[in-house]
């Protein structure tokens, strides 16, 4: 990882703690926000995927691959940002479904990480299960949007912090005499 990915990872973690903050302080509109910011995440994604693909991808084998990404994310950052104006419990169901998805996939990279002897593979796992952790108490407390909220700031924070802590571990660099 270069310098400049390390200060870009630090800023977005410190970015990324400040709106949790935020979501915090206003807990009432939380689910709307939360909700709002991740369909803005999603399409601000698909269009960058959509660029590599345009510019790159798609002279490389298996680069339509990267196509179809930029479309399905586009298309749930449009179906997100539709979900605004339903009532919040789909929201949230919503939300939980994305946060424990997003759990499961860290597992298992995770767990293909180990079976190669990564040595990252314990950090991505916990990371994974405490996602989905959150995602499963959020179904608990699925009447209660303020603790939704809460602990949606709480996995926010974690996420911040590890993505800190990465940026100041040492990467491996392969040399080739």
């Amino acid at each position: 990882m270069s310098s400049g990915q390390r200060i870009k990872n630090i800023l977005i973690g410190i970015a990324i703690i400040l709106g949790a903050l935020i979501l915090i302080a206003f807990p009432e509109e939380g689910i709307i926000l939360t909700a709002s910011i991740l369909s803005i995440s999603l399409f601000i994604y698909g269009i960058k995927t959509l660029i590599y693909y345009v510019t790159m991808a798609r002279h490389m084998v298996g680069g339509r691959i990267m196509l179809y990404l930029a479309v399905v994310v586009l298309d749930l950052g449009m179906f997100t940002m539709m979900l605004t104006n339903i009532p919040k419990i789909y929201i949230v169901l919503y939300l939980v479904v994305v946060y424990a998805f997003a759990g499961v996939v860290s597992i298992l990279r995770a767990l293909e990480a180990k079976r190669y002897q990564a040595p990252m593979w314990k950090l991505s796992l916990i990371s994974g299960i405490i996602n989905v952790v959150i995602a499963i108490l959020c179904i608990i407390f699925m009447r209660s949007t303020n603790m939704i909220v809460y602990l949606y700031c709480a996995g926010l924070i974690y996420s911040a912090i590890v993505r800190i802590v990465t940026a100041f571990r040492e990467t491996a660099i392969v040399y080739i005499q």
